[in-house]
Parts: structure tokens; sequence; C-alpha cells
């Protein structure tokens, strides 16, 4: 019973962006879970969101999509959606349509 509550709450957390509106809030369920862990003190060298807010938007999104190191895992996987809506949940600027990327409104 342990075991299979385990594993429920294991998908529950992995899908949990799947379900989160989309933009900002979106952006913010996969920091969360992809991010946060190294971002908030878990990788010293990591710098912390308050110094991540700091940054432009397309510097956030050029260094997910061209991630180094340990990095590189977290953020494997992330669409160009994906990695603006990060961008402007930790920024707070909204991001202009970009191609056929729609703009991302900060909230």
């Amino acid at each position: 019973m342990i075991r299979t509550s385990a594993v429920l709450l294991g998908l529950a957390v992995l899908a949990a962006p799947a379900f989160a509106e989309p933009g900002p809030a979106e952006g913010g369920a996969l920091y969360d879970v992809r991010c946060k862990m190294c971002h908030s003190g878990g990788i010293p060298t990591a710098p912390a969101q308050d110094k991540l807010a700091l940054l432009d938007n397309d510097k956030i999104v050029d260094v997910l999509a061209n991630p180094t190191g340990m990095m590189a895992s977290a953020v494997g996987g992330l669409s160009d959606e994906d990695r603006r809506n990060i961008a402007v949940y930790l920024t707070g600027k909204t991001m202009p349509a970009k191609g056929d990327l729609p703009e991302v409104k900060a909230n």
C-alpha cells in the first residue's frame, strides 16, 4: 500500500506541469519540479531565484536551450514554449511573440 501511494505521488509530481495554466504559472510548475532543488541551495554555485529574476528573458531561454553540466539532465526535453514560460515566471517580464511562438504575458 505504501509503495503504491509513493508511485502515485511520484506520477502526480511529474504530471503537475501538464495541468498548470499556460504561461508563467506553467513556468512556475516546471521550475518547481526541474530547477528549484538546485537553485534553492541544493547546489551552492547555482544562482538563487532572486538572482535569476534579474536576468533578461532571452538569457534564461538561451541557458535552458544550451545547458551545461548537471543542468543538462534537469532541463532536457523542455520545449521552446516551456523555456519561455520559465523565463517569464522568473523575471516577471512579458516576452513578445517570436516566430510561431505566442506572446507570454507576465502576471
